[in-house]
């Protein structure tokens, strides 16, 4: 019975990575072709409205859904419970949506936001009726359906939405691109569970699960806005065309973060579980992922920085060019969130969970303050506020947590002393190429001579610091082992 539990979280723990692999893969291919047909107001048009689909999500539908994360035996009559809090959240929210989209485009100074805002409030009735599904066959570890039903759901609806987008519906392609991948996905999952929910109004479970279904809501507002919290002030400020931008830049570097550094972090969780409270074990865990997690991001935001103009021009076109900068920007934002993640993970474990709320509404609040004052420079200005606010309240968070691990200087350098100085280099290198590089060249063979660069320069520094700091550490000798295999060059 042991055993078939283990096999199952393997496979759950396989197919939860393929899920999340597939959708981000798949999502990046079919923006750069929609890119290629529409305007950055299209998609700023688009990630304002999505930014209420992403609230109802995180803070309303995956709340009311805790009570069966929580409960160790879950019953039909709770999921149908859920089903039914989902579905009546859902149709009020959507209904709110709808009515107030000419409230909400006149804030944003966008007319063409009020239809946007419609069409995409079908989406929310999808995911709401959606929710109790998905915690269903997450708790029966069916996680093979789930990326199923994301890889189909978000390939039919890339399928659609660029076929729309070259017949010449603009915007709208984009909505109808999100409305049937959500409604597919929604079809595909109750097919896949062969179960279907009553309606079951229990005041008494309300009651029961209530102080869960808040401290999560909140939590959620909390995640919600120190993830999407830029992309809304961009739009307030700025309008549809920059947010559209900040959009693309967001994509580009993010997606870096949540490949690597996300399924870095999965693998922290079961690491500090396991640890407990052994500050030996927890500090040598902690420096082996930071030090793998950061070899993976750092070469690969320093090269989306340096690189910028010719990747947007040859992946996105040139009318997207005026977002390179802010890729530069948001380079730096997300090495360090890929720290500030980890951090997190390993404050929550040592059952310090103020620290990390703390530091996010300091963060928070900076990054407004300065974006209200820093947006009269345009998108630039405002992504550099983003960074400075990280920037501020980022050696906040890293020295709290080496007191709190018995951190020091000495360890941390001897973590990150290979990629850091690898990545410096190869950003050094990148520049001196741009610089010397024929003018003729086109933006491909540009970005293909960076790859080629990279792939030879990174490891040969990491390799060499490496193998310099071994003598006096042994940590990232095993770090480099586990992240390149190149065990011929440490063998004794």
């Amino acid at each position: 019975m042991k055993l078939n539990k283990a096999g199952g979280v393997a496979s759950g723990s396989i197919w939860s990575i393929v899920d999340n692999l597939a959708q981000q893969i798949l999502s990046f291919i079919i923006f750069a072709v929609l890119a290629r047909f529409l305007a950055p107001d299209a998609f700023g048009l688009l990630t304002v409205a999505h930014l209420f689909i992403l609230f109802t999500r995180l803070v309303v539908f995956d709340a009311i859904a805790m009570p069966i994360v929580r409960t160790k035996e879950p019953t039909d009559r709770l999921y149908s419970w859920v089903f039914t809090c989902c579905m009546v959240v859902s149709l009020l929210l959507a209904g709110l949506m709808f009515f107030s989209a000419g409230l909400i485009s006149s804030l944003f100074r966008a007319p063409d936001l009020k239809s946007v805002l419609q069409g995409m409030s079908a989406s929310v009735v999808f995911y709401g009726l959606v929710r109790a599904y998905e915690a269903r066959l997450v708790r029966n570890m069916m996680f093979r359906q789930l990326a199923v039903r994301s890889i189909l759901s978000v390939s039919v609806g890339g399928v659609v939405g660029i076929l729309l987008a070259t017949k010449g519906w603009g915007g709208m392609s984009l909505v109808v691109q999100q409305v049937t991948a959500s409604g597919l996905g929604l079809v595909l999952v109750v097919a896949q569970s062969r179960w279907l929910p009553r309606l079951v109004f229990d005041r008494s479970l309300m009651r029961r699960y209530w102080d869960d279904i808040r401290q999560v809501g909140l939590t959620g507002i909390l995640g919600f806005a120190n993830t999407n919290g830029d992309s809304l002030l961009v739009g307030i400020f700025l309008g549809p065309y920059a947010t559209g931008l900040y959009n693309l830049a967001k994509r580009v570097t993010s997606s870096v973060y949540l490949v690597i550094a996300s399924s870095m972090h999965k693998v922290a969780l079961p690491v500090f579980s396991d640890a407990g409270t052994d500050l030996a074990a927890l500090r040598k865990g902690y420096l082996k992922i930071l030090g793998i997690t950061f070899f993976c991001v750092a070469p690969l935001l320093c090269f989306q920085a340096v690189l910028a103009k010719p990747l947007v021009a040859a992946v996105f076109g040139e009318k997207w060019l005026p977002a390179a900068p802010t890729i530069g920007a948001l380079a730096i934002l997300y090495m360090l969130s890929s720290i500030t993640q980890l951090n997190d993970y390993l404050f929550f474990a040592m059952g310090k969970n103020r620290i990390p709320v703390m530091v996010g509404i300091a963060q928070l609040m900076l990054a407004t303050a300065l974006a209200s004052i820093f947006y009269r420079f345009g998108l630039i200005g405002m992504s550099l506020s983003f960074c400075g606010a990280f920037l501020l309240v980022f050696p906040i968070s890293q020295t709290l947590l080496n007191r709190a691990l018995g951190l020091n200087v000495r360890m941390m350098w001897y973590a990150l002393a290979p990629p850091l100085m690898g990545s410096i280099i190869l950003f050094l290198g990148l520049g001196t190429y741009l610089l010397l590089v024929p003018q003729h060249f086109t933006d491909v063979v540009l970005v293909g001579g960076g790859v080629l660069i990279a792939g030879l320069l990174y490891p040969f520094i990491v390799v060499i610091t490496g193998w310099k700091i071994r003598a006096v550490n042994s940590s990232w000798h095993e770090m480099l082992l586990a992240a390149l295999r190149f065990r011929r060059f440490f063998m004794r």
